[in-house]
């Protein structure tokens, strides 16, 4: 498996991310989009066989089990700037009040490449009442440049079969 490339910006996309509804006070049925640190990366198959699969299905966590899983695991630089701009560990699911948006393949066939997506939620642009306010735009973009401080790790049924480190692009193509 090959890291083909691995990006990072601030997102305030509503086709993206979507919109929550505020459903009560003076702004009652409008919308509000929030703002995400969001991750675009493409991994590519470079054995003869498929990697993951789609037999195992898990309705409960709306997944594959024998699929590949992707994580981003921030290095301790990163996990103190998440606590100093946010107050807590973004990348901890646990933790993360505003949640996690995702898409992935769990499966990718022998010299074809998967795109897998991560949109850390980080709270609205204006006040309402139905999402916290993100902090300030620099705060943002510091979180922002202190984002590649991690490593990118690829499980499949539990296992880990790959580990990138996205301080070090180098390594890609």
């Amino acid at each position: 498996m090959s890291l083909e490339s691995a990006t990072v910006d601030l997102r305030n996309d509503e086709e993206r991310l979507g919109s929550i509804g505020i459903t009560s006070g003076e702004r009652e049925d409008e919308f509000i989009v929030p703002i995400a640190l969001s991750y675009d990366i493409v991994l590519k198959n470079t054995g003869k066989k498929a990697l993951g699969g789609m037999e195992k299905i898990n309705r409960e966590k709306f997944k594959f089990d024998d699929g590949i899983e992707v994580h981003i695991e921030p290095n301790e630089k990163l996990k103190g700037v998440s606590e100093e701009v946010m107050g807590f560990n973004i990348y901890n699911e646990g933790e993360n009040e505003f949640g996690i948006g995702r898409t992935s393949l769990p499966l990718i066939e022998p010299t074809q490449e998967g795109k897998y997506t991560f949109d850390f939620i980080l709270g609205g642009l204006e006040e309402n009442p139905a999402l916290k306010i993100a902090p300030p735009i620099e705060q943002l973009e510091k979180l922002k440049e202190h984002a590649m401080e991690a490593n990118l790790i690829v499980f499949i049924e539990g296992k880990e079969i790959a580990r990138f480190d996205l301080s070090d692009l180098s390594n890609i193509d």
